[in-house]
């Protein structure tokens, strides 16, 4: 199958549409080099986010991991990946985890953010975030958090992040 500029406009847009993550990712999922695709149109939507290249790895309601290369472009002045790319690296599964797993009549915003960094960052890094709980239902605005970890290409943790997410009923938000 090859992609249309229609087809990923398209795309694009649904992605605005939080609940059409998960549909997005799936028919790009289907075909070689989906992943790497997903992941540009998505930095292209956010692209702070884009900006640490992210790699989405696997997208599955209420779960998201994701990785990125240690490279120039992350690092600081003490060789290792920097501490707001890694906070970038902790907020991105878990806002993806977020978005596939609350109702479509509803919408989010990150309201806080926290990161404990364990050890220096080098080398490929993996953020995995799981939401412990689906939301099938939205009366009222309500504060939900989710953890993410990252960890260094030998399976040790670099750093542990929180993300608290306002969710409101669509309209609830201004």
């Amino acid at each position: 199958m090859r992609w249309t500029n229609e087809m990923l406009t398209k795309m694009q847009r649904n992605l605005f549409q939080p609940q059409q993550i998960l549909k997005v990712w799936k028919n790009f999922n289907q075909v070689p080099g989906g992943k790497t695709a997903f992941s540009r149109l998505i930095g292209t939507v956010i692209p702070y986010t884009g900006s640490i290249k992210p790699r989405v790895i696997e997208l599955e309601r209420g779960q998201a991991t994701v990785e990125i290369d240690d490279n120039r472009s992350v690092r600081n002045h003490l060789n290792s990946v920097h501490a707001l790319a890694l906070a970038n690296l902790a907020e991105f599964p878990a806002g993806l985890s977020l978005h596939t797993a609350i109702p479509p009549n509803s919408r989010a915003i990150l309201v806080k953010l926290e990161v404990e960094y364990i050890k220096k960052a080098r080398g490929m890094l993996t953020s995995k975030a799981k939401m412990e709980h689906t939301v099938e239902y939205l009366e009222a605005p309500t504060n939900i958090v989710v953890a993410s970890e990252i960890t260094d290409s030998s399976g040790g943790t670099v750093a542990i992040g929180r993300t608290t997410w306002l969710v409101s009923p669509t309209g609830e938000l201004k």
